[in-house]
Formats: structure tokens, C-alpha cells, sequence
């Protein structure tokens, strides 16, 4: 049974036989080395056959827009992998910036190595921002998000150093 006029380029058209649409079931599955010949022999159909169906039926043209569309899925299906990965990145990044702040907080200010604190917590943020920035646009809103964040993070180191010279 044919399909409707709104059927997909690589699906069966319109008046387009089984046997034809067979055909180019087989044209289309040979990937790089498909050839009317090729099909011909396959189904043990003559070539001139063969060469007025793909000519009736636009069997390039068809093949064209079956490839074009597989690639736009599999561009958007690593746009998604992409969104994904970004957002567990952020996730890390945030323990990570919970786990810093727990362990200053539980530790004696004496046995405190500012240092490692200070570049924990600038990973940590620096892992959230960059995967933030790779699943949102660039707007002035982020940047000003993001700017905020920079000074809190900042001032704070600021505190943890200002409080570390006093002790000593």
C-alpha cells in the first residue's frame, strides 16, 4: 500500500510500487558501493529496469535526504550528550565547593593549608562556570551571575587569608 504525500523521502511515495520501493530499499542499504547494477543483479531485475525506477523515483535525491537526516540525529543526539555531560560537571563542581567549605569549616584554623583550600575551591569553581557557560548562552544576565559569584569566592578567600596572617 503506497504511503500518503507526507511520507519521508526514504520511505514509500506516492504510486511507487512494492517491488520499486523494494528496490530501493536495497540501493539504499548498499551505504558507498550501491549501484543500480548492484541491484539489479541482487534481485535479478535488468539494469535498464533498475535505471527508470531510480530515475522515477529520485533514488539519489532520496538517499540524499535519508543520509542528511541521519546525520542531523546524530548531530543532535551529541548536542544532548553534550547538555548532559555539562550538567554532571556542574553537579561535580558543586559537591566538590560543599566538600571544601565542610572540611574548612570542621578544621582547626591552625591545621588549615590555605593554599589547597584556596585552589580547591577556585577548581571547583572554575569547573561549575565553564560547564555552565557550555550549557547556556553567553547573555549579559549569566556574566552578571557569574561576576557575583567571582566576588563572593573572592572575598571570602580574602576573609580565609586576612583570618590565617591574624592566627600568626
Amino acid at each position: 500500500m503506497p504511503k500518503s504525500s507526507d511520507a519521508k523521502p526514504w520511505e514509500r511515495q506516492d504510486g511507487e510500487s512494492a517491488k520499486a520501493y523494494q528496490a530501493f530499499c536495497k540501493y539504499l542499504d548498499m551505504g558507498e558501493k550501491r549501484s543500480i547494477r548492484a541491484v539489479a543483479q541482487q534481485l535479478g531485475k535488468s539494469a535498464t529496469l533498475m535505471a527508470r525506477w531510480s530515475s522515477t523515483w529520485h533514488w539519489p535525491d532520496r538517499v540524499a535526504e535519508y543520509e542528511a537526516d541521519l546525520r542531523r540525529q546524530a548531530y543532535k543526539k551529541a548536542q544532548n550528550d553534550a547538555e548532559k555531560m555539562a550538567k554532571r560537571h556542574i553537579n561535580i563542581a558543586l559537591k566538590m565547593q560543599e566538600k571544601a567549605l565542610a572540611a574548612l569549616n570542621a578544621t582547626k584554623p591552625e591545621y588549615i593549608q590555605v593554599r589547597d583550600m584556596i585552589t580547591l575551591l577556585r577548581e571547583a569553581t572554575k569547573l561549575e562556570r565553564d560547564s555552565r557557560v557550555d550549557v547556556e548562552t553567553r547573555t549579559a544576565p549569566l556574566r552578571s551571575e557569574q561576576e557575583a559569584e567571582d566576588d563572593l569566592v573572592n572575598d571570602w578567600i580574602a576573609g580565609v587569608i586576612a583570618a590565617d596572617a591574624e592566627d600568626q
